[in-house]
């Protein structure tokens, strides 16, 4: 609310335009003003909502939904209010309350942040029609927004037009350098392009701006094994899986990089890892026994094979005939002549 020593400003302010608009007969144009100025009057932030967004912020989210309710309470007419109350109970899960807030946020008017998290929402439920609408008028509203062109790149990828996926993307990495997730994606989508240079390359950036992403590790990696770069997979692997120590597809091919090298002691350590952590695995009892036979341990592979055809991997019967059935003596018996 105005307080009196702004109300009675306003009075003397108004009396003074009055009198220069009949001298000026530009009556139509006061009127015009005095409409601004009660629009923007009622547009004043309520203190409960400085505390909401201060909360928010401050990623404070069931905080800021008690002092939304209460900014709410008292004007229920304004749009950033709901849109307020939408983006906390998304962060918290209660995607039902939010969407139910940005209907009635949009019902009082447009905005970008409205169309944004609704067309969101949408996406996550996979209304993807839906969710185009939402996020192009949203782009007609504001068109340098990096976190809604990354989510048009991720809703077109979905829609299988990756073409115009990667420009989303790529305009987003323009605006916002700083975002990993965006590179990331950009190098997914070289590499369904078949150009794994550039998504090399975009992988390396990610990393650069965030060497925790396992994600980025172990797609680069992938495309490493593409162009023959073995001894740099095997790396990016390694570093992938110190980020995810339990990733059994990870050390599957990474020991299968290992054998392009020839370093069947290193792949049959991480067969053996897999072994540790998935007991039932019959492919990697299977390919451990095939890294034994490579370095002539032919009594544990030979072990190994018959655990891989016991639970289920035929190909291991084929090993085990080759390299563990006894072979039959093949040398003819010399008869003896006996005297008569």
């Amino acid at each position: 609310m105005l307080t009196k020593e702004l109300i009675f400003q306003d009075r003397n302010h108004k009396k003074l335009l009055l009198a220069m608009m009949k001298i000026l007969k530009v009556l139509p144009v006061y009127l015009l003003l005095e409409l601004l100025f009660i629009s923007c009057s009622s547009s004043v932030q309520l203190p409960e909502y400085t505390s909401a967004e201060e909360a928010y912020n401050q990623g404070r989210y069931q905080t800021a939904l008690t002092f939304i309710n209460r900014a709410i309470e008292i004007q229920k007419d304004q749009s950033d209010f709901y849109v307020l109350r939408a983006k906390a109970n998304y962060k918290i899960g209660n995607k039902i309350l939010a969407m139910d807030d940005l209907n009635k946020a949009l019902a009082l008017g447009k905005s970008f942040s409205a169309l944004h998290l609704r067309g969101k929402l949408f996406l996550e439920n996979n209304e993807l029609e839906k969710a185009k609408v939402d996020f192009r008028s949203a782009y007609e509203l504001n068109p340098e927004s990096a976190d809604l062109l990354f989510d048009l790149g991720y809703l077109e990828y979905l829609n299988g037009e990756n073409q115009l996926a990667l420009e989303y993307y790529l305009n987003a990495s323009k605006i916002d350098s700083k975002n990993p997730a965006t590179y990331v994606n950009i190098g997914n989508l070289y590499a369904m392009m078949g150009d794994s240079k550039l998504a090399i390359d975009n992988y390396s950036k990610a990393l650069v701006l965030d060497t925790t992403d396992g994600v980025a590790y172990y797609n680069r990696a992938n495309e490493k094994m593409l162009t023959g770069d073995f001894v740099g997979a095997i790396e990016d692997y390694e570093n992938s899986l110190l980020i995810d120590s339990t990733n059994i597809s990870t050390l599957f091919i990474l020991a299968e990089a290992k054998t392009k090298i020839n370093d069947f002691a290193g792949a049959l350590d991480n067969y053996s890892t897999i072994i540790k952590l998935d007991s039932s695995s019959a492919k990697a009892y299977y390919l451990r026994g095939i890294s034994e036979v490579k370095i002539e341990m032919t009594d544990r592979a030979c072990f190994d094979f018959k655990k891989a055809g016991e639970l289920g991997y035929f190909d291991a019967y084929e090993m085990t005939k080759k390299y563990c059935e006894p072979k039959q003596n093949t040398k003819k018996k010399v008869q003896k002549k006996s005297k008569r």
